[in-house]
């Protein structure tokens, strides 16, 4: 008995001598942790927390003189302005009649100054104003008489060109005459004073303004007349031939339903439509545009 028991102490013994090793190779982390309990201690976990270290970075300071800017300048741009709305006069597209009677004067300009007997371009560049009527119809039969429709324009301060006012032309004779004679007419208005004379409504040449047969070719300006006398000179085409005509006695009136229509305002005066703004239809762009090419000078007094 003696025996076995000292065998079995002995087996206790190498047991734990070699449990032993294995135990002390066991990270804490592993170990059981002890649990709660009356008379139980809990373990506190403690973290050491580094201590936060502040670099303090200086700028090296130099002297203005050598300091150098490296950094971009932004510039504020300063927005441009929004432009304003262009203001325009308006018009009637479906004035059909009104807008005919521009286009058709529009043409017989372009053809009377294309030719070397028309218009002298230095007395076109020197016109206040001018009154375009194609297509006047003069009978005779003992008694005589014009008449016919266009349009009368007068230059801005600035050179330009006003928007058309509508006008017709009546004008009588007595005398031995038949027949019947078509032609287009064109007055060149050598003042302001004349031609702020429409107006009115109504305007007599020869009357309210000297007119004369104005001179024709490319070197009437030789003429003495043209340099001091008149303030209108007239002229007329009619089957081809071109020539000044003598118009005393013959009425410009102004055609106040015809404004009306086309720029659709009711009781527009001539004096609003020459100083209104510039009106957008192509028929009236296009009779500027051929004046402004034509009579580009300021006029002279």
């Amino acid at each position: 008995m003696k025996i076995r028991s000292c065998l079995c102490s002995a087996a206790v013994v190498i047991s734990i001598a070699l449990a032993l090793p294995a135990i002390a190779t066991v990270p804490p982390e592993a170990l059981p942790q002890p649990m709660g309990g009356e008379g139980a201690k809990g373990i506190e976990t403690i973290q050491v927390q580094e201590p936060l270290v502040v670099e303090d970075v200086q700028t090296p300071s130099a002297s203005p003189g050598t300091m150098s800017i490296t950094e971009e300048t932004v510039k504020t741009e300063t927005p441009s302005p929004i432009p304003l709305p262009v203001m325009e006069t308006p018009f009637n597209p479906m004035a059909i009649e009104e807008i005919s009677k521009i286009n058709a004067s529009t043409e017989v300009l372009q053809e009377i100054t294309g030719i070397p007997e028309g218009i002298s371009p230095d007395l076109l560049a020197n016109a206040y104003g001018i009154v375009i009527i194609p297509g006047t119809i003069k009978v005779g039969f003992f008694f005589g008489g014009r008449f016919g429709t266009g349009i009368a324009m007068m230059r801005n301060e600035n050179g330009s060109w006003s928007n058309p006012s509508f006008l017709y032309l009546g004008g009588g004779s007595f005398g031995l005459q038949f027949g019947a004679l078509s032609s287009d007419i064109i007055l060149v208005f050598k003042t302001r004073k004349s031609i702020m004379g429409l107006t009115k409504g109504n305007f007599t040449l020869g009357a309210d303004a000297a007119v004369a047969a104005g001179p024709v070719g490319r070197r009437a300006e030789a003429s003495t007349d043209w340099q001091l006398k008149a303030e209108i000179y007239s002229y007329a085409r009619s089957r081809g031939f071109f020539a000044g005509i003598s118009l005393d006695g013959t009425v410009l009136a102004i055609d106040n339903n015809a404004n009306e229509n086309f720029y659709g305002k009711p009781g527009i005066g001539t004096d609003q439509i020459f100083a209104g703004a510039p009106s957008a239809s192509p028929a009236v762009i296009r009779l500027k545009n051929f004046l402004s090419q034509n009579a580009s000078a300021l006029p002279k007094e």
